[in-house]
């Protein structure tokens, strides 16, 4: 799947890309990254007036933190994320949700695959130059990683 990355700017610092299987968030320095095999439900609202449009998507990941409501009921934050976007920027959040929404898993999966293991060896080699690896453990590693 060779399409090239989206990046919508979103209010508060925020900003979404979709870059290869992951639909990933960045804030400041820090990025986020969610498979998009692991989005259960992807939502656009467009801006109507001079308000913003909303994108709103839930992962199946664990939720990140929760919150005690009493009498030992709880509700878990975390496994929804929410974004503002304006409605010059329409065009672009629907090319992010055109892209998550055609995104093929089954098709997607073998090349993932493929590149996780090219880039374990190469971070491997890396931790080899370094000296933190004795050339047998880079090998038998990397055996290992091949399935030899």
């Amino acid at each position: 799947m060779n399409i090239p990355e989206v990046t919508l700017r979103c209010s508060n610092g925020f900003t979404l890309h979709t870059r290869g299987p992951n639909l990933v968030v960045e804030a400041k320095r820090t990025e986020e990254f969610f498979p998009i095999a692991k989005i259960q439900s992807f939502a656009l609202k467009e801006p109507r007036g001079l308000g913003m449009g909303k994108i709103t998507f839930h992962t199946a990941q664990a939720a990140s933190a929760g919150v005690g409501l009493g009498l030992g009921v709880s509700a878990a934050i975390g496994a929804e994320k929410v974004f503002f976007f304006s409605k010059a920027d329409l065009a672009i959040a629907i090319q992010i949700r055109d892209y998550i929404s055609s995104y093929d898993v089954e098709k997607a999966a073998p090349e993932g695959k493929v590149v996780s293991v090219v880039e374990e060896i190469r971070g491997l080699k890396e931790l080899l130059d370094d000296g933190i690896l004795t050339s047998e453990e880079f090998d038998a590693k990397k055996r290992q990683l091949l399935g030899l």
